[in-house]
């Protein structure tokens, strides 16, 4: 108890400047300026209108039935492993053809693909087209459409493997390709 103001005598003669309480009671280390309120933040922007709800084309549905396009040999040198851009779409004006590359695999179920709009919209966000599932064949590349798009969107693509996982029940799905931003025409 007593190490506490024996310190604080020994710092206070040490013979540089002392603190001296200020005539308002507080310390002089600490200093406030007086300011002005910052004004309210204004939009400089106009947001883009959304499409009335006759004019969306309709969801697809997650269960509908793709029309995959394999490639009759398993070319691995066209295949960008471990790129999780190697997908290419070709967008149309409400479908967009995806194509990626299947390494194939025994555990292999499924690919997942979803369209996810760039699009920001203020308030209820509008559908999405849903996840489509395409049943892989052999190695090589594949392509679905997706439909359902809204015209003049940007999307980004994403394709996920769903397989089985060895010595456990259940499967894991993973994402193996996405594309940039493509806007329907």
């Amino acid at each position: 108890m007593l190490a506490g103001p024996l310190l604080l005598a020994a710092c206070a003669s040490s013979g540089t400047a002392q603190a001296a309480p200020s005539p308002s009671g507080t310390s002089p280390w600490i200093w406030s300026t007086a300011g002005s309120v910052a004004p309210s933040p204004t939009t400089s922007f106009a947001p883009r209108a959304r499409p009335a709800a006759a004019t969306l084309p309709p969801a697809v549905s997650p269960s509908a039935t793709p029309t995959p396009n394999r490639s009759p040999a398993c070319d691995a040198a066209a295949f960008r492993g471990g790129a999780i851009n190697g997908v290419d779409v070709t967008p149309g004006t409400t479908s967009a053809m995806v194509t990626w590359f299947n390494p194939g695999g025994a555990d292999l179920v499924q690919y997942r693909i979803i369209a996810v709009s760039q699009d920001l919209v203020a308030g209820a966000q509008p559908e999405s087209p849903g996840w489509l599932t395409v049943t892989p064949g052999g190695c090589g590349w594949m392509s679905a459409t997706v439909t359902g798009l809204v015209p003049g969107t940007p999307y980004v693509f994403s394709v996920d493997e769903v397989r089985t996982r060895e010595g456990m029940d259940g499967t894991r799905a993973k994402t193996v390709a996405r594309s940039g931003v493509v806007s329907t025409t």
